[in-house]
């Protein structure tokens, strides 16, 4: 399972399919969400990407999950339902659960400190190709675009979206709506160069931390 703001720099699967990596006798999987609350605790799982085995003990953390709507529904979110389930399924039936590795699966925890700063240039330089990036931890949906754009991690044009991309494909005659919306080299724009950016966006945009420091030297 995995978000929308979220993209792969290289396929995980066989990462988690490997029977000679030690995540493989794990049932259930998460990114590391980074907070430390005891909201999220033990784990703090990040439920905008986690992989399920199947087996017995996943298909009744989920089937329990199901109980959990109203708590789901009154959060907006499925994340701390399911950090509650895994605290007591661990210890009820046995479900091994792993917190995947920050460095290979980050997220917004990464992209917004500034502490992760030498990392998040070693990402975008490509000295370090981690699995994916998740822009987890950003106020809104226009700031998440922003971001992945500026990242060279955004592959829709700008026509297809706000909406009605399927109906724009149909009046392209004889294309796809992957032909129509999608770009097989990322579409960079800057935005705001105190933020994590491809090397192309150099001295480019505002800021939008206030006083913050640009992410390029």
């Amino acid at each position: 399972f995995q978000d929308v703001d979220l993209v792969w720099y290289k396929n995980p699967l066989p990462y988690f399919h490997d029977k000679e990596n030690s995540v493989h006798n794990f049932d259930i999987l998460f990114q590391d969400d980074g907070a430390r609350s005891l909201r999220y605790a033990p784990y703090s799982a990040n439920t905008g990407f986690y992989y399920v085995r199947n087996n017995d003990k996943t298909k009744f953390l989920f089937r329990s999950l199901l109980f959990l709507g109203d708590m789901v529904l009154s959060m907006t979110s499925h994340q701390q339902a399911l950090a509650a389930l895994l605290d007591e399924h661990s210890s009820l039936t046995g479900l091994r659960v792993k917190t995947l590795s920050a460095s290979e699966f980050p997220g917004g925890y990464h992209y917004h400190r500034k502490k992760e700063i030498d990392f998040m240039r070693d990402i975008a330089t490509g000295k370090h190709t981690p699995f994916l990036l998740h822009m987890s931890w950003t106020t809104n949906k226009r700031n998440k675009l922003l971001f992945l754009k500026q990242m060279a991690l955004w592959y829709t044009h700008e026509a297809c979206e706000s909406g009605g991309a399927v109906a724009l494909a149909k009046e392209s005659t004889g294309t796809s709506l992957q032909q129509t919306c999608c770009s097989a080299e990322a579409l960079i724009s800057c935005h705001y160069r105190d933020k994590p950016s491809d090397h192309s966006c150099h001295g480019q945009g505002k800021n939008i931390d206030g006083n913050g420091k640009p992410f390029w030297k």
